[in-house]
């Protein structure tokens, strides 16, 4: 009994090593996809706008400048007032200034608004940048049965989080192209929720580095979109972009 228990025990620890290698091995995949580590890490200044786009028509987005490497931000949103919202902060700290249509706000506005904008700051990277934030502290990832869409097979990974980001309990599901690494769709379940999203993702553009990233998610049901306009890696920035209005 000892020896089948042995035996069973030895089983479960070999399959365990081969799902996990071949985890690993889509993971890669999917950093090749992207450019790679390298690339992504010399990518210090990133820029884009994160918009919807309902009926061919996109509309008023939130503008991002990030300085990667000390975490300083630029946020820039439009109220439906007209009133332009700018906020300057560190990502890391949340400290900051906010104005409104260049005017400082009083410490207790901007606290909220840097709140706000630290909130964008998560989602809108994430819709953009998930690709590059699988190996993050507190992401789970578990490699799940291969489908097959559109007739191209895809490999899925699960994720799920250790009580990190502002949505803990946030679960998704992304497709990975088997051939090309590419990520071609994804299905969330968001904290709180009782039903799925999925979203396809439109292939891959250079950001001008050799950084690639899917720029339009599309909901397969309503068939709105996320999108991300004027998306890039800056060589340099000005030294006034995250000090002036």
């Amino acid at each position: 009994m000892k020896k089948i228990v042995l035996l069973w025990a030895i089983g479960i620890a070999l399959f365990s090593s081969a799902t996990a290698q071949e985890k690993d091995q889509v993971i890669k995949k999917v950093w090749e996809a992207v450019g790679g580590k390298a690339t992504f890490e010399k990518s210090r200044y990133i820029q884009f706008t994160f918009a919807s786009e309902r009926n061919g028509q996109v509309g008023n987005g939130r503008n991002h400048i990030w300085d990667r490497y000390t975490g300083d931000y630029r946020f820039e949103s439009k109220a439906a007032n007209g009133k332009t919202t700018t906020v300057l902060f560190n990502v890391n700290t949340q400290k900051g200034k906010a104005f409104e249509d260049g005017i400082l706000q009083p410490d207790t506005t901007s606290a909220k608004l840097i709140k706000r904008a630290y909130g964008a700051f998560i989602n809108d990277t994430y819709w953009l940048m998930v690709p590059l934030k699988l190996q993050d502290p507190g992401v789970n990832t578990a490699l799940e049965a291969s489908e097959t869409i559109d007739g191209v097979k895809c490999e899925v990974i699960h994720l799920n989080f250790d009580k990190v980001g502002l949505t803990p309990g946030d679960q998704y599901w992304l497709y990975v192209n088997a051939l090309t690494g590419e990520i071609t769709r994804w299905k969330f379940l968001l904290q709180g929720q009782k039903n799925t999203s999925v979203f396809e993702w439109a292939p891959y553009q250079d950001l001008g580095n050799g950084l690639k990233l899917s720029l339009k998610k599309t909901n397969l049901e309503s068939k709105s979109a996320i999108v991300f306009p004027g998306t890039k890696v800056l060589p340099s920035v000005t030294k006034d972009i995250f000090i002036k209005p």
